[in-house]
């Protein structure tokens, strides 16, 4: 099992979704420093979002602040100059943030409890 890991900040481009021979499909964001961490050097970071992810990263801007959820998945690949090996960061979750940090998602409402049928209906309480 792999673990997951957070990145936080600010987006910097959204790639159009890409479609190979085999059907396989991915979409890359590349998110750079967070704007409570400047640095004089840029570390411009990219996430694959792969097959029904892809549809993650629709609504998403330049310029907006977010938190990526992802894995490190790693490949290795023998080719005509030899064995290669590959890292790739694959998103799996990204949530676009506010200035405070807290996300922009609406909180879902609590789920009314189940009443059993006839629950409402006071005058029928023996008590």
């Amino acid at each position: 099992m792999s673990q997951i890991y957070e990145y936080t900040g600010v987006v910097e481009e959204v790639m159009p979704v890409q479609t190979f021979a085999s059907g396989f499909t991915k979409r890359d964001i590349v998110i750079g420093n967070d704007v409570d961490s400047p640095s004089k050097y840029p570390n411009p970071i990219k996430f694959s979002f792969k097959k029904d992810n892809c549809s993650l990263l629709e609504g998403i801007a330049k310029g907006a602040r977010a938190k990526v959820r992802f894995v490190v998945d790693g490949r290795k690949w023998e080719g005509p100059k030899g064995v290669q090996y590959f890292v790739d960061l694959t998103g799996l979750k990204i949530e676009v943030l506010n200035a405070d940090g807290t996300s922009t998602e609406p909180v879902p409402a609590p789920a009314e409890p189940d009443m059993p049928a006839g629950a409402d209906d006071i005058d029928d309480m023996p008590f």
